[in-house]
């Protein structure tokens, strides 16, 4: 046996392995942490905009900047019209030098306000990124469960499908044997192709999230289900006046929008203050050094070297008088988005309130919907095992107990849907209020058992 006939058996079962463990929530999210492409996306824009404070920074602090330069003259004599040349009339000249100039803000109000502005968008930039991955998390939750749910959904269809088939089988055999009316058997046929659409429908929402969760972490492993120890619950704190004065606190899109209007009126302050004169120490060093030739002889030509250096220092005032409009036009263009800032703090403080107590609602009516769902589910097994009772006693017809397989397949269905929905309304009031983390996933998860 060759070592790839015995390594490709063991390769198989390696792979069938990894492909086919079912991963947790807090599992998929870490796999998210890494191969999410939006939020990678959002970590490099939180990068690229924290530099605003580096850049304010820069302004404030000294510059050096040198130079350096070397040039080659020559010149001729020329005599006579004959334009005989005289070698001892050729004058050469190399001179190169180097400098260095340091100049320091002593008196720059604009760069002030701008190292200000530069403060509060690095500010935002982090207020930003922080909401980003709040979202990663709501979206990867999110995900999970559309594709739990689809799968369980496919899970009761398949079975609505099979239960029904039974029924469908069992009338044709009564009608065949002349027992039933082709009515009946027609009804179960009709029911039968309703619930093989149901069951083609469930695998394409399947296939659909699985590509949704492919999309964020370049796989679709399989899932774990809560177990029925998941506590379903109202929100804590129960108040909703505590939930919006914790969204005011904490809500991270707030927060950009009040560092926004705080760069906003530091920009202002910066082309306010451009009607100001500046000051700045200004420094320089020198040095030029000249080489002439100063004769020529049988052993060559010899040179005159000298060396000059200047050392400068000066306090340079500097005072805009006119720049044909423009510095009053940008003092006035700033104010007006300053005055857009203050507008969209409030918008968004507004919205803030509203959208948690928007959420603080969906919380408490999908609590009710899970309790009350519960029950249906309880109420529509009674109910089929009633009617099945009487469809086996006559009392009730192949339709009756059609619809109550039906009603029970449905119930199952929407249970599920039910606890899913209250978990992601949770996880989007603490969004919301400012909340959510990944200790909310992980805490989730250990409800989740392999």
């Amino acid at each position: 046996m060759t070592f790839f006939k015995f390594f490709s058996p063991l390769l198989l079962v390696f792979s069938f392995n990894i492909f086919s463990t079912s991963l947790t929530l807090a599992e998929v999210y870490e796999i998210a942490l890494k191969e999410d492409p939006q939020l990678k996306i959002a970590q490099a824009t939180y990068k690229a905009n924290k530099e605003a404070k580096a850049k304010g920074i820069a302004g404030l602090l000294p510059t050096i900047t040198t130079r350096a330069t070397t040039n080659w003259n020559e010149s001729e004599v020329i005599k006579g019209a004959s334009a005989t040349y005289d070698q001892e009339g050729s004058k050469g000249t190399n001179s190169y030098s180097y400098s260095a100039d340091l100049i320091q803000p002593i008196f720059r109000l604009d760069r002030w306000f701008q190292f200000g502005q530069g403060r509060a968008m690095s500010k935002i930039a982090k207020a930003q990124f922080s909401h980003s991955q709040q979202e990663t998390i709501l979206r990867v939750t999110e995900t999970y469960f559309n594709l739990l749910e689809a799968k369980k959904d496919l899970e009761v269809a398949k079975s609505e499908e099979a239960a029904i088939k039974k029924q469908r089988d069992r009338s044709k055999r009564l009608f065949e044997e002349g027992v039933s009316s082709v009515t009946e058997f027609q009804e179960a046929q009709a029911y039968y192709d309703l619930s093989r659409v149901s069951t083609i429908a469930g695998e394409g929402r399947l296939e659909f999230s699985r590509e949704a969760l492919i999309a964020i972490i370049g796989e679709a492993p399989g899932l774990v289900d809560l177990n029925e120890d998941y506590p379903v619950g109202p929100p804590n704190p129960k108040s909703q006046e505590e939930w919006v004065g914790l969204a005011l606190s904490n809500n991270f899109l707030l927060q950009a929008a009040q560092l926004s209007t705080r760069a906003a009126k530091r920009n202002a302050q910066s082309k306010l203050s451009n009607h100001l004169p500046d000051v700045d120490l200004v420094g320089n060093i020198t040095r030029n050094t000249n080489r002439n030739i100063s004769g020529f002889d049988a052993n060559g030509f010899s040179f005159d070297e000298s060396e000059i250096e200047n050392t400068r220092y000066s306090l340079q005032f500097s005072w805009p008088l006119m720049a044909g409009g423009l510095v009053s036009s940008e003092r006035r263009e700033a104010y007006a988005l300053l005055e857009k800032a203050k507008q969209e703090e409030t918008l968004a403080e507004r919205s803030t309130i509203r959208d948690v107590k928007s959420r603080f609602s969906s919380v408490l009516t999908n609590l009710a919907n899970v309790k009350a769902r519960k029950q249906a589910l309880k109420s529509s097994e009674l109910a089929l095992k009633a009617t099945r009772f009487g469809y086996e006693s006559d009392t009730r017809n192949i339709v009756d107990l059609l619809n109550a397989e039906k009603s029970f397949f449905s119930a199952q269905r929407d249970l599920n849907s039910a606890r899913y929905d209250f978990i992601l309304s949770e996880f989007a009031l603490k969004i919301a209020s400012g909340s959510l983390s990944p200790r909310d996933v992980y805490d989730l998860s250990n409800f989740m058992t392999k």
